[in-house]
């Protein structure tokens, strides 16, 4: 009876055993396939347009610029120039949404100024609250330099991400972001920007069918 009972101990084992092998595994499968990147959430934005039609997914984040003449306008700019060397331009109007087409020139000696990108001005800020690990990360080559396949490090985090402005009792929460896996990080930090005049915060956010912009105001609470 006694050796009947140890050999039925002894399956049990090694059954949790194979549960936990599996299991594990399911997690590291997990760890390495399942990303997910939540929808923004904004707090109190001033405008909240998709810029399908002027930045498809599949280009570079647009840049952004406001005339000093017109404070309630920002023109996104997709980088297309025509024959007489003016930007085709997507204008928005703050207050209302409206958009409509525009060609402008930019740069030293005209009345457009780019926003500027928060990881220069710290405006607004980017907090985030989780874990992030190394995840070894299959590559086919690495350029530039030789090199054939391999892995390398890429760091992955889970949590929620804060965008906010202001400072001390006057801080507040501009929009959040829920990451599971998520290696894009960096990619959002660049994408953070703010006008000259430090009125307005833009946050760019690449979706499926093309880029979309959410406008904050900079100016303190009204208590």
């Amino acid at each position: 009876m006694g050796t009947l009972r140890s050999e039925s101990n002894d399956a049990m084992n090694r059954r949790k055993g194979l549960l936990l092998v599996v299991l594990a595994g399911v997690l590291v499968a997990c760890w390495y396939v399942v990303r997910f990147e939540g929808e923004p959430k904004p707090v109190d934005p001033l405008l909240i347009a998709p810029l399908h039609e002027a930045a498809p997914a599949w280009r570079p984040p647009p840049a952004l610029m406001q005339n000093v003449s017109e404070p309630t306008a920002i023109y996104v700019v997709s980088g297309v120039t025509g024959p007489d060397g003016l930007f085709e331009a997507l204008r928005l109007d703050v207050n209302s949404g409206a958009r409509s087409a525009a060609r402008i020139r930019f740069g030293p000696g005209t009345t457009f100024l780019p926003f500027d990108s928060a990881e220069l001005t710290g405006i607004p800020a980017l907090e985030f609250r989780g874990l992030t690990l190394p995840r070894p990360t299959f590559h086919l080559l690495v350029f530039p330099g030789p090199g054939g396949p391999g892995f390398h490090s890429v760091e992955s985090a889970t949590g929620v991400v804060h965008i906010s402005a202001g400072t001390g009792t006057g801080r507040r929460t501009l929009l959040t972001l829920t990451l599971v896996n998520s290696s894009n990080m960096p990619e959002m930090r660049s994408l953070l920007s703010s006008n000259r005049s430090r009125r307005l915060a833009a946050f760019l956010w690449r979706e499926a069918d093309g880029w979309t912009l959410y406008l904050f105001s900079l100016a303190p609470a009204q208590t």
